[in-house]
């Protein structure tokens, strides 16, 4: 048994073999999917940097080297980024839709558009699309918020600008407490 012991902070792993250690995964927590929204950046070629805690739940998950996602965006504000198993099991629900279904359509257009397969490098960057980083303003810092199966990247400047236009009300905070919230 090793009598020498090291203690770090979040986010003070010391390479990527650490990161399973240094953030252990509940059962629940693989069952919930992808939680929270660290500030993270785009550097000056366009590569996000996966914060600590996704890539640490993505070696939980999905396997220590993990590397294939999908990028893409619904609608050009925000980006989504998928591990690639969820990004195909995604696709294979909007397979069920006939071709002929115009919001299939139209969301396959936003998917071809914005979308690509990218790969992690050993320091946990990946390339965004031009396209979509010019869209949805995705420079310098973005929130990269967990939703479940994948992570949506938004440009902090436009979260700061939509929270100041949409500030909520006494009738919204009425309406939250009805629901418990």
């Amino acid at each position: 048994m090793n009598e020498k012991s090291t203690t770090r902070s979040v986010g003070e792993a010391e390479s990527s073999e650490d990161l399973g250690a240094l953030y252990a995964v509940s059962g629940e927590e693989l069952a919930a999917g992808f939680v929270g929204n660290p500030t993270a950046k785009i550097d000056e070629r366009g590569r996000l940097k996966l914060p600590a805690e996704f890539r640490g739940f993505v070696e939980a998950k999905y396997g220590k080297g993990y590397k294939s996602f999908y990028v893409t965006s619904i609608d050009g504000k925000t980006g989504e980024l998928y591990p690639y198993k969820e990004w195909l099991a995604h696709m294979s629900k909007v397979r069920e839709l006939p071709t002929t279904n115009q919001a299939r359509v139209k969301l396959m257009a936003n998917y071809t558009l914005y979308g690509d397969k990218v790969e992690m490098d050993p320091q946990g960057r990946m390339q965004l699309p031009e396209i979509l980083r010019q869209r949805a303003d995705l420079t310098g810092e973005v929130k990269v918020s967990g939703e479940g199966s994948f992570l949506r990247i938004t440009s902090l400047k436009r979260l700061f600008e939509n929270a100041q236009a949409n500030e909520l009300s006494a009738a919204d905070f009425e309406e939250l407490s009805r629901h418990g919230l």
